[in-house]
Parts: C-alpha cells; structure tokens; sequence
C-alpha cells in the first residue's frame, strides 16, 4: 500500500504542476479518501489497482472542492465510484463559474466487467464525445473542450445500463488561447424563429474568428441539407470572417430536425483538425390566426404582425379586411414611423385597443384616393379611439410586409375598401377650419377628449365648453 500511495502522490505531483501551470478553474482528486491505518476501512478500489469485489464501500466521500451531488455512490482509494450493481449512479459537480471556453480532463477506469459512462454538460456546448467505452483494470484520461459558456458550467458523470465506474481528478482549465479554436459570436446555434409554411428566403450572418489556424476555416453543410440552407462561401481565411446562410423556402417541420453547419480548420501547432457545428433551427408550422382576413371575419392587428413576421411572399397582390382601434396617424421621419401624429393626411395607425401604448402592437395603414379624405385623422378627429375596417395589401410589389417601418396594410383607396362609424358632427366647420397643426388626446373624467389649438373636442367631432 505505502508503495502505491507514494506513486500516487507522484503522480499528484505532476498534476499539481499543471494545475499552477494552466491556472485551472476547478479541481477535484478525492485525495482525502483514505485511511492508512486500516485498509479494510472501504476506501479501496482504482487508484490502489483493485477493480471489483468486496471494494469501495466507504460511505462518507471526502470532497476536496464540496457541493458535489452524488446518487449511488461510493468513496475508493482517492477516487470516486458510480453506481451499484443494481442501480444507476450520477456525480454532478456545484455549478463553476466560467466564460467563453474552458478545457474539462478527468481519469476514468471501470469497474470489472463493466465498460461504459457518460457526460452531460449543463451551461456549455461541446462537439466531442461524451459517451466513452472503457478498457478492463486501465485508467483513461479524458479531454473534452467546452465553447459557449456565459456563466458557469455544471458536470454530470454518470453510468449508464447500471455500469460502475471509478472518477479521479476531475479538472477544468481556461482553453489554452495558443491551440487552435473556431468561434462565432453569435454562439452555437443559427435560429430563423418560427414561420407560417410558406415562408420566403431568410438570411442570417455568423460572424466566424479563428484563432492559431493554419489553412483557411471551410463551411458546410451536413449531407442532404444542401436543398433546405445554402452557405454564401465554401472557404474563410483563417482568421474568420462573414458567413451568411440562407434558409431556403418550401421545407416543411420534418425537414428542419436536426440541421447543421460544420467549421472546420487545423490548429497550426498540431496540425489536428478543430470544428464547431452550427445547429441551424427553424420551426415550421400552421400560424394560429385570429381572423380569416375576410371583411365578415378581418385579420387582427395581431394577426397582421405575426403575418409580416413569418408568412412571406405568399401574400403578394392579395387584398385581406384588418380590423382595429384607430391611434392615430404616423409621425414620419424620412419616411419611417416616428411616433403618433394627429395632423398626418397619408396614413393611419391602428392597434387591438385604442389605448395601446406599446408601438411593438401597431399596424400602419396607407391611405389614398377617396378613402384619404374619408380617413385622415386631421380631418376627421372623431376617428381617434374607434374601431375601423380596412381592406389591402399585406406585401408591396418588393415583398415587403411592413409600411413605415411597422407591419403594414397598403394600398387602402377606395370607397370599397373601408368601414368606419357614421359620422355625427355637430361642429364639423368649426373642427375643419380650426387651422391649428397642434392636436393632442385628453383623458377627462375618464372621457377621451381631442385639443387643437384653444378648442377642445369630443371624440364625436364637437365643441365642448
């Protein structure tokens, strides 16, 4: 025994160079595991090169970093084993704190008879195994790299089909920043969100860095998915650079499971290949609409937003009834929304109550022809607050769904294309000669109000005193 623990402590030894060395984050050996004045005390197994039988009953595990949480596990000679013949063992490390990317070793040797174990990594993402067969009465240090961890990183050691196994030095290092490494800054994963099933083409930009690689950094797509995504270049320099991928339309819900992209490029020191894989993501399905777009059954604002966001090209020159509460008119600023305007002539905003305040919710709406005259909000101030119907185009002739920066519905003209309530103005001429370009709602007594220069009004159109 005295003979295996000072080979042991050399071979700590030499651990513990690397741990001043590499800095490491975390380090656990279980080196408190063991009693010298009693072997059959249950600290036996692994490290004193016993690997089945009557070993490792040691309830009370001596952490050297504690909050570890085990199930089904035991103390061996200054190492740890998972699982039982009959049960199914986990040890989770508490949670370290980390960014970026870090290196996870650790030994593993199985129990006699038995050969396999498993990772998880809970706040990190990794593209090497972490299902791992071992090798009867032999020690096997495992490496694995860990990218995109923005807080910390929890590990997982676990059997699997009830297989033991003993766990030893259990170390997590910054990355080493000279071996090669692809990173993007948008993390592991392109999303394209959730679309309606006719989408059109969407775009996404991965900016890729390569650090320490020699050669230029290839992107491609895995096999068969080529019909589903297209990449705007084969090959980047070594150092990264802009990779847009395109998703392209018509795929359904079954095509988008499990896409990726891989880049891959070779560390200049080593010559071995890094990769890192995309998961591409897109979720395809029937949108859940409020209204069928008919003038008996309008689209919602809602339902007008979640179309601009997600339906596509398939709405082009197709005229849909929306229905909502009128805000007011848009403020333009070279042509964008701006805010809420009440002496704007072009254009409406419309949201699902009419005292919405989140412009998130608006809908803009173009006016033109005879439907301008009848719906301009300076002219016709007793609009503000109800509820209209319009009917038009969801999509201009560019495919675009929104109109002054917002979802938009266009091409409103005609006398056809309208519904709003009857008008009842008592001070009609007082309202349209009133020149003033200030124009203001008021809430008073819990009456919405409208002022324009020194007169205020009704939503009705009259004179109040």
């Amino acid at each position: 025994m005295k003979k295996i623990l000072t080979l042991f402590l050399a071979v700590m030894a030499g651990v513990a160079t690397v741990k001043a060395e590499m800095a490491p984050i975390y380090y656990e050996g279980f080196s408190r595991c063991f009693d010298e004045e009693d072997e059959n005390y249950g600290y036996t197994g692994g490290n004193d090169n016993q690997w089945g039988g009557d070993i490792a009953k040691a309830v009370v595990i001596y952490q050297d970093a504690p909050e570890w949480t085990f199930t089904y596990c035991n103390a061996a000679f200054q190492c740890l084993k998972v699982g039982t013949s009959a049960k199914q063992g986990s040890a989770t490390t508490p949670f370290i704190a980390c960014e970026g990317e870090a290196v996870l070793s650790f030994r593993v040797a199985p129990w006699e008879g038995d050969s396999l174990f498993y990772v998880a990594i809970q706040g990190g993402l990794t593209t090497d195994s972490c299902v791992f067969e071992l090798k009867q009465h032999r020690w096997r240090t495992v490496t694995i790299h860990i990218s995109d961890i923005t807080s910390g990183i929890r590990l997982t050691f676990s059997s699997t089909n009830k297989h033991r196994f003993f766990l030893d030095d259990v170390c997590v290092r910054p990355a080493d920043p000279t071996v090669g490494a692809i990173r993007t800054l948008e993390g592991s994963s392109v999303d394209f969100g959730y679309v309606g099933k006719n989408y059109s083409a969407m775009q996404r930009v991965l900016h890729v860095e390569g650090a320490n690689l020699t050669g230029n950094i290839s992107a491609t797509l895995a096999n068969g998915e080529t019909d589903l995504f297209q990449l705007s270049t084969a090959s980047l320099p070594a150092t990264g650079g802009e990779l847009t991928v395109t998703c392209l339309p018509g795929a359904s819900a079954g095509d988008m499971h499990g896409c990726y992209l891989y880049l891959r490029g070779k560390d200049n020191k080593t010559q071995k290949q890094v990769e890192k894989r995309i998961t591409l993501q897109l979720e395809v399905g029937t949108l859940h609409l409020q209204g069928a777009g008919t003038k008996p059954d309008p689209y919602t604002c809602a339902d007008v937003i979640l179309l601009a966001a997600n339906e596509g090209t398939v709405w082009t020159k197709t005229y849909y009834w929306v229905t909502g509460y009128v805000i007011g008119g848009v403020k333009r600023y070279q042509d964008m929304y701006d805010g809420i305007s009440y002496t704007d002539t072009l254009s409406l905003v419309l949201a699902a109550k009419p005292d919405e305040t989140n412009e998130a919710k608006y809908v803009t709406v173009e006016i033109r022809g005879n439907a301008r005259f009848a719906l301009n909000v300076l002219g016709n101030p007793e609009l503000i607050g109800q509820q209209i119907k319009v009917q038009g185009l969801l999509l201009n002739n560019n495919a675009n769904p929104y109109y002054l920066g917002k979802p938009g519905v266009q091409d409103v003209r005609s006398d056809a294309q309208y519904e709003r309530p009857a008008k009842e103005l008592q001070d009609l001429d007082q309202i349209t000669n009133d020149q003033s370009p200030i124009t203001n709602k008021v809430l008073r007594n819990g009456q919405l109000l409208i002022l324009r220069g020194n007169h205020t009004y009704s939503l009705t159109g009259q004179l109040m005193k």
